[in-house]
């Protein structure tokens, strides 16, 4: 009985240890440092001017969630160092209810205005930008063009184009697909990239008539915690079925972005902070 009793202890203390040890590390340790996640998109039908063009995409910064000035800078350098040719943000700038002071704002409009893109840098409204008063001030003096149900035609070296549609949080904002799409031709149409935040409205654009190529998307952080061999732990509805790295749908690839910060559960486990980095590939 004394044996299996000091066993039993041992099993006990282990589980303990081992418990507390993934506690520690989610709570300090997965919340720290960026990872660059690499992808390649090959499409048949991308123009070929456009082969080679470098996408970095990032989402839900949540500045002051776990993020601080130091994560900002960060984030920027590794943005830099990759040298892309459009930078994508996908919303959600800083967390929730958090009222940022005069210079913390200043401090994000240098920072951001520091992010280097040969064609440009565009962004979306996240569920909670619409608490920020000054996130319009913010994206516009730190040369971000905001799409708001609405698009931008993009030339790279030729005169051939392709779409670029931004579609705000369908959480906190009426979606408009008519005005995001309004030059949707489906008989002559452009290869097309969209711009979402949350996973519901890749419901809304399953839903209409418009065929895309590329969707770029956060708001779900990929669960926050992930298991192995069950995936993402905290997801929310407006997650809907998109909350994972990578789906495939028809001819549309979508990628969903583990972003920077975090929301209400101050964890992250498996799934460190991240910006994703894509190489577009005409086949």
């Amino acid at each position: 009985m004394d044996e299996k009793r000091h066993v039993f202890l041992n099993i006990i203390i282990f589980v303990i240890v081992l418990v507390t040890s993934l506690f520690l590390y989610a709570k300090y340790i997965g919340i720290k440092g960026i990872k660059i996640k690499e992808y390649r998109v090959v499409n048949s039908t991308l123009p070929s001017n456009f082969s080679g063009v470098k996408i970095v995409h990032f989402s839900d910064l949540l500045y002051k969630s776990t993020i601080t000035d130091d994560d900002v800078t960060e984030l920027v350098d590794k943005i830099n160092m990759l040298k892309p040719d459009i930078v994508v943000f996908t919303g959600d700038l800083v967390n929730k209810n958090i009222k940022i002071k005069e210079k913390e704002k200043e401090f994000l409009i240098n920072e951001l205005s520091n992010i280097n893109a040969t064609i440009g840098k565009y962004a979306i409204y996240g569920d909670y930008d619409y608490y920020l008063d000054s996130y319009e001030e913010i994206l516009e003096k730190s040369n971000f063009t905001l799409l708001d149900n609405s698009y931008d035609e993009i030339y790279y070296k030729t005169n051939e184009s392709i779409y670029l549609v931004g579609i705000p949080s369908s959480i906190k904002s009426n979606i408009k697909m008519e005005e995001a799409f309004k030059e949707y031709d489906e008989n002559n149409r452009k290869w097309t990239i969209v711009l979402i935040h949350d996973g519901n409205t890749i419901k809304l654009l399953d839903e209409s008539n418009y065929e895309v190529d590329l969707i770029l998307g956060g708001h779900s952080l990929n669960g926050s915690i992930v298991l192995p061999y069950y995936g993402g732990l905290f997801i929310d509805k407006y997650s809907y079925k998109y909350y994972d790295e990578y789906y495939k749908k028809g001819i549309t690839d979508i990628y969903i972005s583990s972003g920077i910060g975090t929301n209400d559960y101050k964890f992250r486990f498996n799934n460190k902070p991240s910006i994703n980095f894509y190489r577009l590939k005409a086949q």
